[in-house]
């Protein structure tokens, strides 16, 4: 502003000069105080020689362009003032307070996203919460399981599985032969004969469903607050709590073969729940549901009786065994653990497939509508791997498998319901797999 008044300055100084002003003078200095929105005022004057103009004053008003409110310029002459005066008015605009729609519409679309993003990551936590208690409870479950299950093999080593053992292997052919209406079930021998009576034992201390154990049924239905006849029936929930619920008595009340329970106190409210109201107690995971417990899965590695399939056991059973390269070497999950030495296939071979009958084999599970019959129901499939199974269907609900108690669809030996598994089976978590899967 200082520059564009010296300009001008200059400018009067040369219009004094060209009219052939004789001497002048600066009546005033510029103050530097004046250079503001006030302006700045030269003022010169001159006396002239030839009459014509006694004294020119010229002042100069700048007017502070930031504020653009006024513009002047005045001029004095010998005759008197003359004013003018231009003066333009600044456009006054309205200005109201607050948000635009636009505006308004992105603070909403901003608050709606960090609400989902919070509602997922409290989602998440919650779910990885509950798998981890689920994990705890499978892992607990599964360790007491197996110690009750390493006492009742050590039992039957034992010299008191005589007395256990013996009556049975006697009277087993006469219960064959009566159940399936064929004497020449007396020609099995001694070694496959045991091995039934081992496996018959095993199910019935180890019970899934109301086919497998008598006594336990009875023993559940006695029970205070529960009605007779509830053990092993569907209840309200479809029959998905009755494995646990026998899995949860076996643990912690049954005292079969001399093998004490754990008792009721070693399980706190989340780890056990009556989920059918029905008075007995089962194993839920972390999503309140109750888990499942197959004593002989072995439709998860023969899903249609007959081929290996490890893509749909591995999704259930962590770290199985490669394949054998050599086709003179045995596939592990082709070995039965109650027959390592394969007897009953060799004397399956020698009876013309009596043993076959006895196996699961078909497309679904024989089971004598009896079950307090003394051959209630068939074996797993012949020649097959399989370890106890307690899995939780995870944070999906999707199980994959048949119910424990579907003896109709195999579901007794843990048939899957689709082959390659379905996606929902894979946050599955079991007791061999403790992200099924592998994920």
């Amino acid at each position: 502003m200082l520059r564009t008044c010296i300009t001008r300055a200059h400018l009067a100084l040369r219009l004094v000069q060209l009219t052939n002003l004789s001497h002048f003078r600066l009546s005033h200095p510029v103050p530097t105080h004046s250079m503001g929105p006030a302006g700045i005022m030269i003022r010169l004057k001159t006396s002239l020689q030839d009459a014509r103009w006694k004294q020119i004053t010229l002042r100069i008003f700048l007017v502070d362009r930031l504020s653009n409110n006024v513009s002047r310029a005045s001029y004095i002459t010998k005759s008197g003032f003359f004013m003018r005066r231009l003066q333009t008015h600044q456009d006054i605009r309205t200005r109201r307070d607050g948000f635009t729609i636009v505006e308004l519409m992105m603070v909403v679309a901003i608050l709606l996203f960090l609400i989902a993003t919070s509602a997922f990551v409290v989602r998440n936590i919650g779910n990885k919460a509950r798998e981890k208690a689920t994990m705890a409870n499978i892992i607990k479950v599964n360790g007491l399981l197996s110690q009750r299950i390493q006492a009742f093999q050590k039992l039957l080593e034992s010299k008191r599985s005589d007395k256990l053992i013996q009556p049975r292997l006697s009277s087993k052919r006469g219960q064959l032969v009566a159940e399936l209406g064929n004497k020449k079930y007396y020609s099995l021998t001694d070694p496959v004969i045991e091995i039934l009576v081992r496996k018959d034992l095993f199910r019935e201390n180890f019970p899934q469903f109301i086919g497998d154990s008598k006594r336990i049924n009875s023993d559940m239905d006695i029970k205070a607050g529960v009605s007779p006849g509830t053990a092993g029936s569907l209840g309200t929930d479809g029959g998905i709590s009755i494995s646990s619920e026998y899995l949860y008595f076996v643990l912690t009340q049954y005292d079969g073969l001399g093998i004490a329970p754990i008792g009721e106190d070693a399980f706190n409210a989340s780890e056990v729940a009556d989920t059918d109201g029905d008075g007995l107690k089962e194993f839920v995971d972390g999503w309140g549901r109750p888990l499942r417990f197959y004593h002989w899965p072995s439709r998860l590695f023969r899903p249609f009786g007959s081929g290996i399939r490890r893509d749909v056991a591995g999704a259930f059973y962590d770290g199985l065994p490669p394949l054998p390269t050599s086709s003179s070497e045995r596939d592990p999950l082709a070995v039965d653990p109650d027959d390592p030495l394969g007897r009953l296939d060799n004397e399956n071979s020698r009876s013309n497939g009596l043993v076959q009958t006895l196996f699961n084999d078909s497309a679904s599970y024989y089971y004598d509508t009896d079950p307090l019959t003394v051959f209630p129901c068939e074996y797993g499939v012949l020649d097959t791997y399989s370890q106890p199974l307690i899995v939780s269907a995870g944070e999906d609900g999707i199980l994959g498998l048949y119910e424990p108690h579907d003896f109709v669809n195999n579901g007794v030996l843990a048939q899957p319901t689709a082959v390659p598994p379905e996606e929902g089976v894979f946050d599955n978590i079991t007791n061999h797999n403790q992200r099924a899967g592998g994920r």
